[in-house]
């Protein structure tokens, strides 16, 4: 059987979209991925191996590969803002594209620290949040200055707390875990999971009743762990980069995307009110199927 190896870049967000792809990428030869997240694709049965970008291209595994393929569809037709990130992935690869091709990463090796972990701080119930980002996990050091390259994703942080104490006051018994790197804003009555790695967040995902973030790393989790939420959207568009499963809110729009009301550059995107954003939350319901989201 032939053997591709596929360059995949960006952050933990855009690498753990790629894995959507994977199962359909096998159908016409052996996987390999040369990216900076290795952990998106560590343990897939369909992979045969993962490298890291700090691995040189010409390394022996990586030159036996039949094709190396490349693509950034950041600087593609996605840039029209007409397909989803999976959609323009499978464009680029030659891959059919359908909505129920959802992102998967294999995270169970990190059960038992992440109960230990919850143990140690006497959590039971949890519901996690992630109110800003932008950062890159590799190499990240946490005495530097939180710079984020779009902090127009970024949720107000004074909307942020209200959240965080309605949720308090809705759920007594329930901690709510902040999700957010060391030397991003920390918020009242949260505890910072910093302690973890992301893919043991992804692995503490699978048990928490639920989570409130933006488009982050939280959201591309979510289909893979099977866990539901709200996703509020600031400079992007939840068609491009949401799923059908969360319930995602925008400022300008309803229940179904407007691309007349969008805006990428407008402050007001992301300022979905605190009330809006708990009471979305608790009328959260289980569905049956997980999609991109196209509407």
């Amino acid at each position: 059987m032939k053997l591709n190896t596929y360059v995949v870049e960006g952050g933990v967000g855009k690498c753990t979209a790629f894995s959507a792809l994977i199962s359909k990428l096998k159908q016409k030869a052996e996987v390999q991925i040369y990216t900076p997240y290795i952990g998106c694709y560590a343990g897939n049965p369909n992979v045969k191996m993962a490298f890291e970008q700090t691995l040189s291209l010409k390394d022996p595994r990586i030159m036996a590969s039949d094709n190396i393929f490349y693509s950034e569809p950041y600087k593609s037709n996605f840039q029209f803002g007409k397909e989803h990130l999976i959609e323009s992935y499978c464009r680029l690869h030659d891959v059919e594209y359908h909505k129920s091709m959802i992102p998967k990463i294999y995270t169970e090796q990190h059960k038992e620290k992440v109960k230990e972990w919850l143990t140690k701080n006497e959590i039971e119930k949890y519901i996690l949040i992630q109110f800003s980002g932008g950062q890159a996990q590799v190499g990240h050091n946490p005495n530097n200055q939180y710079v984020n390259i779009n902090p127009n994703r970024n949720y107000q942080p004074f909307l942020a707390q209200q959240v965080v104490h309605s949720l308090r006051e809705e759920y007594p018994d329930t901690t709510i875990i902040d999700c957010t790197l060391l030397n991003e804003p920390g918020f009242e009555d949260t505890i910072k999971a910093n302690d973890l790695h992301w893919t043991e967040v992804h692995e503490l995902l699978k048990g928490a009743e639920g989570f409130v973030c933006i488009d982050s790393c939280l959201n591309h989790f979510s289909p893979s762990a099977n866990k539901q939420g709200v996703v509020i959207w600031g400079s992007t568009r939840w068609t491009q980069f949401g799923y059908s499963h969360n319930k995602n809110l925008q400022f300008h729009m309803g229940d179904k995307w407007d691309e007349s009301l969008y805006n990428d550059s407008d402050p007001r995107n992301n300022m979905v009110d605190s009330k809006i954003v708990v009471d979305e939350y608790k009328k959260l319901e289980k569905p049956k199927e997980i999609f991109c989201a196209t509407e």
